[in-house]
């Protein structure tokens, strides 16, 4: 091998390690990356930097954007602002963004039965029949796809049918095959299936397919230009977003972008919702919600995805300052959700620490 080409091996050698393979963390080919002191701190202590996987991490104060940056790697290349990173469960805010939309514009009723939008649809009666606001909240007894305990039957399902996969509408058939685990309107469970009926049934109200409504309301308006959902299979977790568009989501909560819904709207989307008995449940639209002494404290949600990309997501929104801490961890499932709820209040005592430094 002559001089020249082993020289210019190494200087190719050494550019991709000076841009790739830095091990402080520090994203330097992100020219959109915002630092904020103490943050890189935190996440290196939950995700070491030899660690396989990567996380974005943002932090805003009143949808500005103070911390925007990517630590580790995803797929073999460095996380950045622009890297794709799957949502998992934080799906479901722009799920009940959409069915908030229709609820605003008198299309659709919370307090509305499930088969007067679908009255094809046999689902099965425990009680009384499922509401919409049950699906809403988490409230309706349904079975849940996501569950190893359910796979056995949809297999035979999709066999049964000839199909490939499940889609908003052949899920809401399966669910016809499935008993109620309860009464409707009486405990809190968290069921994925849920938001994938609530979809359903949006698209069946909107005349065209869920996620061709969805970007047309929500990511054409905000310019989320690097946001996807699935064209099949929506509500539960297959959207795909960027630091950068996260940033201009929360930023249209925290500024009530009027392109979305009106004041009231907002207010809808983070209220507690009730049980038949009147209690309050903590969670709203695609939110758990937290009050004290009846104001809004905390809105937050998780995301754990399977599979290679194992996502592993927590947001959480403090309405006593202005702040969000999200982040977005990939390939890294050692993250549980008592892991991550920890991992997000660490970097909220960051946040505050470094504003407290400046002030």
């Amino acid at each position: 091998m002559s001089k020249l080409l082993i020289l210019f091996a190494s200087a190719a050698w050494l550019l991709f390690a000076a841009v790739t393979l830095a091990l402080d963390g520090k994203p330097i080919e992100d020219p959109e990356a915002i630092e904020m002191d103490g943050i890189g701190d935190v996440v290196r202590r939950w995700i070491p930097t030899e660690a396989v996987g990567g996380v974005g991490v943002l932090v805003t104060q009143n949808g500005i954007v103070q911390h925007q940056q990517g630590y580790g790697f995803v797929k073999g290349r460095r996380v950045t602002s622009r890297t794709p990173l799957r949502l998992a469960s934080i799906t479901k805010q722009y799920a009940a963004m959409c069915a908030a939309m229709l609820i605003e514009e008198g299309r659709l009723d919370m307090d509305a039965k499930v088969s007067h939008y679908l009255p094809k649809l046999n689902l099965p009666v425990k009680g009384r029949e499922l509401y919409v606001k049950d699906l809403m909240w988490h409230t309706s007894g349904l079975a849940n796809f996501i569950e190893k305990k359910e796979q056995a039957a949809i297999a035979k399902f999709k066999q049964g049918r000839g199909l490939p996969h499940l889609t908003n509408e052949t899920h809401a058939e399966w669910l016809e095959t499935m008993d109620l685990r309860r009464a409707p309107g009486i405990e809190h469970e968290y069921t994925n299936s849920g938001y994938v009926l609530l979809t359903r049934i949006i698209e069946v109200i909107a005349g065209e397919p869920f996620h061709e409504f969805q970007q047309r309301r929500i990511f054409d308006v905000l310019e989320l230009n690097d946001t996807t959902d699935s064209e099949r299979f929506n509500g539960s977790g297959n959207m795909v977003t960027t630091l950068v568009d996260y940033a201009k989501w929360d930023k249209a909560l925290w500024d009530r972008d009027p392109r979305l819904l009106s004041e009231d709207g907002y207010e809808m989307i983070f209220n507690q919702g009730k049980f038949d008995n009147g209690d309050p449940i903590e969670y709203g639209f695609g939110w758990q919600v937290r009050c004290k002494d009846d104001q809004l404290q905390i809105a937050e949600h998780g995301g754990g995805g399977s599979g290679t990309t194992a996502a592993r997501n927590w947001i959480r929104r403090h309405f006593e300052d202005g702040t969000t801490v999200a982040f977005f961890a990939q390939e890294y499932p050692q993250l549980n959700t008592e892991a991550r709820m920890k991992f997000s209040s660490e970097l909220y005592e960051a946040v505050l620490k470094a504003r407290s430094a400046t002030e």
